[in-house]
């Protein structure tokens, strides 16, 4: 039986098998969407590249939210239920999907994001100035380069001239990333760094920086991981993978429904970068400080119905 048969060896050796279900799954993935892509859309990756080329004027948004779709859950929500039937004989327990959640620490992770918010952008004004060494200046250029290519691929998937388009929006940015990403990151991931340097709080932050770093948004790093972190506590407290979930839902979701409502003129513009004004630093700070009243508020109902 394959189920388990790796329950017993080290959390570097469940790690590289992470590694490989990733890469595996992807590629699988990635070559069943290309076959999907042929028969729904008539479209030949290989040779219609202008109709995945985000920066073409024939780009076919619907073809690059499909890819974006099937590269979610060939990387993110197939390979981690793999790692865990190989690496446990309790799947949805080592994925911590065992453990029901209730009413009150759903609500009060969401109030923890939505009052995180001008933190973020505080940490968002604060890495928009990272300024690398001179001889570091090729890679400071690439990474401009890179989020910029982020920034227009944003742009362009937030374009939403409908009611179906904000509903498609909601499950290729919101929903599928949300689900698949905390499955990844802190179901598996978490708990095996967690495991590496015998100490949580390191699986946490170790765990938030990689979170942050596969957006490949370089300006966008710290509140990333910061947001992470958030979810991290979330789930260790909880022990309940549908918090981080549900939270993680919360903030893209948020974010498209903020841009859908600006684009039709019912929410001023100003709602995308709250906090991020002339008084950010007190804004950020007070929000910093509310954040963390109410991480100790929801850890303490946690012990209370453990």
């Amino acid at each position: 039986m394959l189920k388990g048969s790796f329950s017993h060896h080290s959390p570097f050796t469940h790690l590289i098998i992470s590694l490989i279900a990733v890469v595996v799954s992807f590629l699988l993935a990635m070559f069943v969407g290309t076959v999907l892509a042929l028969i729904f859309f008539d479209i030949n990756i290989f040779t219609d590249l202008q109709a995945i080329d985000i920066n073409s004027d024939t780009v076919n948004i619907s073809v690059l939210k499909f890819y974006q779709s099937v590269y979610s859950v060939g990387m993110f929500i197939i390979p981690p239920f793999i790692i865990a039937f190989l690496v446990s004989k309790k799947v949805r327990e080592y994925l911590f999907l065992a453990e029901s959640t209730n009413v009150s620490k759903v609500l009060l992770a969401t109030f923890i994001i939505i009052f995180s918010l001008p933190m973020i952008n505080l940490l968002a004004q604060l890495n928009s100035h990272l300024s690398l060494p001179e001889f570091m200046s090729g890679i400071e250029t690439w990474m401009k380069n890179s989020e910029e290519q982020a920034k227009v691929v944003t742009e362009k998937f937030l374009v939403m001239n409908s009611t179906s388009d904000l509903l498609v929006n909601l499950v290729v940015i919101a929903l599928i990333p949300a689900i698949g990403e905390e499955l990844l990151f802190r179901g598996v991931l978490q708990g095996i760094f967690g495991k590496l340097t015998n100490n949580i709080h390191w699986g946490i932050i170790i765990t938030a920086f990689f979170f942050a770093a596969l957006h490949m948004q370089f300006y966008g790093l710290l509140p990333r991981m910061a947001m992470g972190i958030l979810f991290g506590y979330l789930l260790i407290w909880s022990r309940s993978l549908w918090v981080p979930i549900i939270a993680h839902l919360v903030n893209n979701g948020m974010a498209v429904i903020t841009k859908y409502y600006i684009d039709k003129g019912n929410v001023p513009k100003e709602m995308e970068t709250i906090g991020a004004n002339e008084n950010y630093w007190f804004t950020g700070l007070i929000s910093m400080i509310i954040v963390l009243l109410l991480l100790r508020v929801f850890r303490s109902i946690c012990k209370r119905k453990a």
